[in-house]
């Protein structure tokens, strides 16, 4: 960098330390929408009457719950739940074109309650206004279509990343790593070998077996070793 650069860079430097933003009543009101505009699109999300940090908590737990892991993922849950913000609002449109009806030609009558007063100009508002209320329904659609969109992209960036990810490989047990259960319903379903009598063929019961009886047992006496 030159000098005249160097120095120049320097002097632009001070300045901004000085600067208390802009004069005019037109670059104050444009600055003053930056309070309304979100970080990561750069648009205004929310109106002057609402509240930011009401936006970015509800925003925050809608894109949380969706769980992106990649910054499209992000861009994805965050057009969710701008979509959503907005539906909120287009309803709140719905109810306060009704509420604004009370205060026009709709609610100047007379009721004998003010139940009945109340369902009377919101039947009157729609009546008379039902382009609008056509158009707030179409505004919805529109909004409900991309938001579908975006949740469809989020679910198939999600499964194409998962589908990237290895197999984990199975695990190889040996026969000394098998666990002790195993071993015993392997040795339980396992045939009996026969025994040395089965494999010889002969079998004999107890009642087939001459007993040694004591009447056949030859005693010796002394009398008849004299003999």
């Amino acid at each position: 960098m030159s000098n005249a650069s160097r120095a120049q860079f320097e002097a632009n430097r001070n300045n901004a330390k000085h600067s208390s933003g802009p004069q005019s009543a037109q670059g104050k009101h444009r600055s003053s929408q930056n309070a309304y505009r979100h970080g990561l699109t750069g648009r205004v999300v929310v109106l002057p009457t609402e509240d930011m940090e009401a936006y970015n908590k509800f925003a925050k737990e809608i894109v949380d719950s969706l769980h992106p892991e990649t910054p499209m993922e992000t861009q994805f849950a965050q057009t969710i739940a701008d979509s959503q913000w907005r539906l909120n609002r287009a309803r709140t449109f719905e109810d306060g074109m009704v509420a604004l009806g009370h205060f026009e030609e709709a609610g100047n009558f007379y009721a004998e309650s003010p139940d009945i007063h109340a369902a009377m100009t919101a039947a009157k508002v729609f009546r008379d206004r039902s382009k609008d209320f056509m158009n707030l329904a179409l505004y919805e659609q529109r909004i409900q279509r991309a938001q579908k969109e975006a949740m469809r992209q989020l679910k198939e960036s999600k499964a194409e990343r998962s589908s990237a990810i290895p197999p984990a490989t199975p695990e190889i047990k040996t026969e000394e790593t098998k666990p002790l259960v195993q071993t015993a319903v392997a040795s339980a379903e396992a045939p009996l070998q026969p025994t040395p009598s089965e494999q010889i063929g002969f079998v004999y019961s107890s009642a087939e077996i001459d007993p040694v009886t004591p009447a056949r047992i030859e005693t010796s006496t002394p009398e008849k070793k004299a003999a």
